[in-house]
């Protein structure tokens, strides 16, 4: 390359470094934390976020309920109707600092950071249902009753007068009790692929007789009949649907 060239090719890198420096004076400097702003939007403020929390709509008209199924359905019984409040909407916050707080506390323990809100009740009328406790292998009766209740829409029932001043039998007149058996899958030992250890029990502990024996055992899926019954609470006639 010719001397000449040479020289041309260095004024012309003089001439583009001298541009590239009269940019940068020319144009504020970009921080780290201005570039974060460009590419997107800062994230919210914890404490923004805990307080907007989660809004849940609950449905607490339920005519259902779950009971042993070991007990006898002849056994259940009407016990009182009466008029309550219950959530219809309701908001769950979590507090990170209240979770931080908890776990330095108790490091092994479990962690309550959720908080809900009760934003809106209904009125519901609760009619209350007792049973025998359940038998047990011997044939006895759990000694007392349980009880479980079912909530209604005060216009499905359509109570004439304060529901306080019904009798037990006026009030259990409104309702139809049935129960049903649900089947459910389970996973239970496949006994046929199955491989267990010989052995006896000693001094109440399983002992095998060959110490190097190991249980093969496997597993399938099968539908069985679920350890709850199902108590279907209905109203003999509905208001609502005779309007």
């Amino acid at each position: 390359m010719t001397t000449a060239k040479i020289a041309v090719f260095a004024g012309a890198a003089v001439v583009v470094a001298g541009g590239l420096v009269l940019a940068i004076r020319m144009n504020p400097s970009t921080s780290i934390k201005d570039g974060h702003g460009t590419i997107g939007a800062a994230p919210a403020p914890v404490e923004a976020v805990r307080q907007a929390g989660q809004l849940d709509q609950v449905n607490p008209f339920t005519h259902v309920a779950s009971i042993p199924a070991i007990v006898d359905p002849a056994t259940i019984r009407f016990e009182k109707l009466r008029m309550v409040e219950l959530a219809s909407k309701t908001k769950t916050t979590t507090d990170p600092q209240n979770c931080k707080d908890q776990q330095f506390r108790d490091p092994g323990g479990t962690n309550f950071c959720q908080t809900t809100t009760v934003l809106e009740r209904v009125k519901a009328l609760e009619a209350t249902y007792s049973f025998n406790g359940p038998v047990i292998a011997s044939g006895e009766s759990v000694p007392g009753r349980d009880s479980f209740s079912v909530y209604f829409r005060p216009e499905e029932v359509g109570v004439d007068g304060p529901v306080g001043k019904l009798k037990r039998d006026q009030a259990a007149s409104f309702f139809q009790v049935s129960t049903f058996r649900p089947m459910v899958e389970q996973k239970v030992i496949d006994k046929q692929h199955s491989q267990f250890c010989e052995g006896n029990y000693v001094d109440g502990n399983w002992v095998r007789k060959d110490a190097t024996c190991q249980d093969q055992v496997q597993y399938i899926n099968q539908t069985v009949p679920s350890q709850y019954l199902t108590v279907q609470v209905d109203l003999r006639h509905s208001t609502i649907a005779s309007k």
